[in-house]
């Protein structure tokens, strides 16, 4: 995994003329991200569009992930963006997508901290439809060790275990999925972003991991963390009511959790120190413990 830059490293306009999109209008940067650079603009004819630069990657097959994703999902009738155009840009890969309107699961969890349970619900139902979406094809020739091998060497033991013992590879999975990964409009419709990290897996892996986004990951300092920390159990709890709404049971993700703090552990180590990460050492070594405890767990 190569060094990240910083926003200010990235030039969108040169990115977007490289990628054929020279006449727009001023990109607008978005923040909330660790592992991409975000910008949002126009096109002469109106319409409107999403600049994402990968940065936490070196290989532009991350963009043809998310045209190959997005598509299944399209088939399935769950809404993402279009991936329009991908390329490269001084080696990061880049993507040009559609635009998708409203405001992520997070600011609105944020802004309105009385439907927690109710938006967590949403989060959950969502997440469980996804879990429905067969692999594509293209995906599964190289799954499960592509994906469980996204980790530090020294937690790759914990991928060998999880093959040994049995890894299923016939659904398609987020593997990133967060509330700042969901975008819900005006009428209450929900899309789902960024998957650069989808794979043909197991669901009980993609449940791991955003059971460990949700309880454990860093959360912003200031003095509302506190309130943070709380309505992160309570999301928590509704993001497990709103996929058992849909699929009638969650599977036991128990055996994936140490591989999951090992993939965010070897992410957030990545960002640290980049603009608007607030994630601290502090943080890595809280990692660390809760990989060595579920790693302890049969």
């Amino acid at each position: 995994m190569t060094a990240a830059p910083v926003a200010s490293d990235i030039d969108p306009r040169r990115v977007l003329a490289a990628l054929g999109y020279a006449d727009v209008s001023d990109p607008v940067a978005i923040t909330g991200g660790w592992e991409t650079l975000l910008w949002h603009f126009a096109t002469p004819d109106g319409a409107e569009h999403a600049l994402r630069v990968y940065v936490l990657y070196d290989a532009a097959s991350v963009a043809q992930r998310e045209q190959i994703a997005t598509a299944a999902c399209a088939a399935a009738g769950i809404s993402t963006p279009r991936v329009e155009t991908f390329g490269e840009f001084e080696g990061w890969p880049a993507v040009v997508q559609t635009w998708c309107p409203g405001a992520t699961l997070m600011s609105l969890i944020e802004g309105k901290p009385w439907r927690v349970y109710s938006l967590g619900r949403l989060f959950g139902q969502m997440h469980a439809r996804l879990h429905t979406i067969p692999a594509p094809p293209e995906f599964a020739a190289t799954a499960p060790g592509d994906w469980l091998s996204r980790v530090l060497p020294e937690h790759l033991y914990l991928a060998d275990r999880l093959q040994t013992a049995g890894t299923a590879t016939d659904m398609l999975i987020h593997l990133d999925y967060h509330p700042l990964n969901v975008i819900v409009d005006r009428s209450g419709d929900a899309s789902v972003i960024d998957w650069a990290y989808s794979a043909a897996g197991d669901v009980r892996a993609d449940l791991a991991l955003t059971a460990v986004t949700l309880e454990i990951a860093p959360v912003p300092p200031g003095p509302l963390r506190p309130l943070m920390n709380g309505m992160r159990m309570i999301a928590a709890r509704g993001w497990r009511s709103g996929y058992r709404d849909v699929a009638g049971s969650m599977p036991d993700y128990r055996p994936f959790l140490a591989w999951a703090c090992a993939m965010m552990l070897r992410g957030t180590e990545a960002t640290l120190g980049r603009p608007g990460v607030w994630a601290t050492k502090k943080d890595l070594d809280i990692l660390r413990r809760y990989i060595d405890r579920w790693a302890r767990v049969d």
